[in-house]
């Protein structure tokens, strides 16, 4: 179904109708975080735990301002995630609830939400990007398998909120209070699926942190004594990321265009020398990031505790994992609590490292170069741990003769964790392996062929430059 709102911005701007719905869906959840707060934003030297008629009113503006934005970008298309989250909702009441079998229940809903998405990427897919009603499932998907782990994990646990939070180590997102003794109310499950300002792009978040918001929406976990300066922080981070994502979409409108995946298919570019492909190549893999971080600032909330990009982090990281600590926080966060850490009867930290890479692989879609891509993040991360003992032993008294030294060192790494980065990502962007292997052809597969490379060939160095670890049993 055509919008005609965001028809209007395309015909008026050029901007894709497709681009435009989801830009203009994001901005909506604007004025309704500000009508929300409006309605049920006390001062908070006044009662700060709400009535249960209070959470339930709030509740019900959360779900229809939801299904609102939702059926403006989806259109009737809004029947699928409808459709998913009362199946969903159904399986745990059923399995759950009538016939006591919450693992039972817990995997019929990860398998009903993987077929379902997988089966909407398999009818959906074309050549290129489609922005279409794929992308708020990719979203549900993990929050119903989510929420579907955090209500199997209630069989085993009675520790009460506040205990739990209290002593928790983890970030906001997924607090230690996850597991659900009970089950939610449906028109509660449905609230935090639509939840206006994550439906769309993210972030992902726990239903106990949703449940929390709305018994005590603010400041969760904070010690705050001038309440007026902690509004006036809030206000001005919030400036803070709209004018962010106003300057990274505008760089990627006015630069990143000149700079499109597709350029590097042509016989102009191909004509080029090998250097200059070489930097048409990165700046091309660096403006792919950059829609991406320009999107999810538009949809920051809380003090950054939900935020999903570190925009500083991000741009000065000098390894992988810094940029999996600043690109995508909250996905990556679901991934280690919900999947990684679950592997961890496998015995090997590798093992479900690449399982983890995998998932994301296969919850992106069936394109091959999505498994490639993901790959080439789990190898350069092999990468780098090899580098470091090789060079450890070389650099660092050499760090410790000059205090420019460190900065130099910190410089190559940034430059080299970068040109990795912004090579992987064009093979993503491509989406066809033939695309993606003329595209890698110019610059001769130089990512690729430097893992190998790297990997071998420090078996041959010679032994005092490679300290040797202390085998774990588990390792053997």
């Amino acid at each position: 179904m055509l919008n005609p709102i965001s028809y209007t911005v395309y015909w008026l701007t050029g901007i894709p109708e497709s681009t435009a719905r989801l830009l203009l869906t994001v901005i909506l959840a604007y004025p309704v975080a500000v009508e929300y707060n409006a309605r049920y934003v006390r001062h908070p030297n006044e009662t700060t735990k709400a009535s249960p008629t209070e959470t339930l009113d709030r509740n019900s503006f959360v779900l229809l301002s939801g299904l609102g934005l939702s059926f403006f970008f989806n259109g009737f298309d809004i029947y699928h995630s409808l459709l998913t989250v009362g199946l969903s909702y159904g399986i745990c009441y059923t399995v759950g609830e009538q016939w006591q079998q919450r693992r039972l229940a817990g995997s019929l809903v990860w398998a009903l939400n993987a077929i379902y998405l997988l089966g909407g990427y398999y009818y959906t897919a074309s050549d290129d990007y489609d922005i279409s009603w794929t992308m708020p499932q990719c979203i549900l998907c993990l929050r119903l398998m989510g929420f579907a782990f955090d209500y199997m994990d209630g069989i085993a646990t009675s520790v009460p909120t506040t205990t739990a939070i209290a002593s928790n180590p983890q970030p906001m997102s997924f607090d230690a209070d996850t597991a659900l003794t009970t089950l939610p109310s449906p028109a509660q499950v449905g609230a935090y699926c639509f939840f206006p300002a994550s439906f769309l792009v993210g972030p992902q978040f726990s239903f106990s942190l949703y449940r929390r918001w709305l018994d005590s929406p603010l400041f969760l976990g904070k010690n705050v004594t001038d309440w007026d300066e902690t509004y006036k922080g809030q206000q001005r981070y919030m400036v803070r990321c709209v004018l962010l994502a106003i300057l990274y979409l505008g760089l990627q409108q006015l630069i990143g265009a000149a700079f499109p995946s597709s350029a590097l298919l042509s016989s102009d570019y191909q004509q080029l020398p090998f250097l200059q492909r070489c930097w048409y190549f990165l700046v091309t893999g660096k403006f792919v990031y950059n829609k991406y971080i320009g999107i999810w600032l538009l949809t920051e909330a809380k003090f950054g505790g939900l935020a999903n990009t570190l925009p500083l982090k991000y741009e000065t990281a000098t390894s992988i994992d810094d940029v999996i600590g600043s690109f995508n926080i909250n996905t990556n966060m679901w991934v280690k609590y919900y999947v990684f850490k679950r592997l961890k009867f496998l015995g090997n930290k590798h093992i479900s490292q690449g399982a983890s890479l995998m998932f994301l692989a296969i919850w992106h879609g069936f394109h091959l170069n999505y498994f490639i891509t993901f790959a080439l993040e789990f190898f350069y991360t092999q990468c780098e741990s090899v580098l470091r003992r090789c060079l450890a032993p070389t650099i660092a008294p050499l760090l410790r003769k000059n205090p420019l030294f460190p900065y130099l060192w910190k410089a190559v790494a940034w430059i080299t964790c970068s040109m990795t980065l912004n090579y992987a990502v064009v093979g993503f962007d491509l989406l066809k392996l033939s695309k993606a292997w003329t595209a890698y052809k110019s610059v001769y597969f130089i990512g690729h062929l430097i893992i190998p490379l790297i990997l071998v060939g420090s078996n041959y160095l010679p032994t005092k430059y490679v300290p040797i670890r202390k085998r774990n049993k588990k390792d053997v």
